[in-house]
């Protein structure tokens, strides 16, 4: 007798298990959070919408016409300055160069022409003006530093003392400290050429600065005895001529050796020519041969009773309005002795 087989039933998973229980319907506090939710996004949409359409519309309206934006600001007076400096310079300087209407209100200033009216007194290498609304513009400087000064006679005018700054700005400088300014040895050997508002530039104060930066690091003793710099040969040879209490001319080369080099065996030779006495003051030092000899010279002493001659400033004599005056003027009197250090 054979046994019928049970009936085939195909592999079930639990999803096809009957639930008779409801899902759980949402909550009155999670309708809430969700319509939130939604709200939110929606909210974010529209304000960056709104930000976008408003940035182009303050665009164009401040290219087609700007009046309408400086508008509501005009009737504001400009209260007050921030002047910030790396120099001397101060507020009062600044109000004053400026020269500002008081009922001048920010939005109506042209920044660009108080920059330049800064700048162009020389001192300012560099003007950044900025509006702090609603009623206050604020003023950075970046000025220049005095290397060496001038002496020079525009026109009829008494000479009046001007200050050259590394790359070879004039100016007649403000704010500066009378003893560091006098303390400045004068420059020679150039002429002043106006140049709009001012002077043109002086080449060759880069090097200038760098023997004197030198010598006033490395020697101060030195550098407080020079009086006069000449760059009357420096197109030519790119020597500096330098007058000192102690020599009358000392020339330093800037194609070959070091100013630090230099200075040293200047000192040597100034030290050695004390240690031995000599009769007579140094005329010349020559010190841009190199560093294996260094010619010299010595000034023959005049007569007691020798009347001193060409004593002060002599200043040019020509049709330019410009004139500075000559340090290096060649002595009648003198006949000098060579020697090699």
């Amino acid at each position: 007798m054979s046994q019928s087989n049970p009936p085939h039933t195909s592999t079930r998973s639990w999803r096809d298990i009957p639930q008779p229980v409801k899902p759980r319907t949402m909550g009155r506090e999670g309708k809430k959070r969700l319509a939130m939710s939604v709200g939110n996004i929606v909210g974010v949409v529209l304000l960056l919408g709104a930000l976008g359409w408003g940035g182009y519309e303050l665009a164009n309206l401040w290219e087609t016409n700007p009046k309408r934006i400086t508008s509501p600001t005009k009737g504001v007076p400009l209260r007050d300055f921030v002047v910030r400096t790396d120099g001397v310079l101060d507020k009062a300087w600044v109000q004053r160069t400026l020269d500002l209407p008081k009922s001048a209100s920010l939005m109506e200033l042209d920044l660009a022409s108080l920059k330049v009216e800064l700048e162009e007194s020389g001192q300012v290498s560099k003007a950044v003006i900025e509006r702090r609304f609603p009623d206050v513009l604020v003023v950075t400087l970046q000025e220049r530093t005095p290397v060496v000064r001038i002496m020079a006679r525009i026109g009829d005018a008494s000479p009046v003392v001007f200050v050259v700054s590394r790359d070879g700005s004039v100016y007649s400088g403000f704010g500066y400290n009378a003893e560091m300014i006098d303390a400045l040895p004068f420059i020679d050997g150039v002429k002043l050429v106006r140049e709009g508002a001012g002077f043109a530039r002086i080449e060759g104060l880069d090097v200038v600065a760098d023997l004197l930066g030198t010598a006033q690091v490395s020697a101060p003793l030195l550098y407080r005895s020079f009086k006069v710099v000449s760059l009357a040969r420096f197109a030519l040879d790119r020597t500096l001529l330098v007058k000192s209490a102690e020599v009358e001319a000392i020339t330093f080369g800037s194609s070959q050796d070091s100013f630090y080099r230099q200075l040293a065996r200047l000192d040597y030779i100034l030290a050695e020519t004390r240690r031995q006495n000599a009769p007579a003051q140094l005329k010349t030092v020559n010190l841009s041969i190199g560093d294996k000899q260094v010619p010299i010279s010595f000034e023959t002493p005049k007569p007691a009773r020798e009347p001193v001659r060409g004593a002060g400033l002599s200043f040019f004599k020509s049709s330019s309005p410009i004139s500075t005056p000559s340090f290096f003027a060649p002595s009648r009197n003198s006949s000098p002795s060579k020697r090699d250090f």
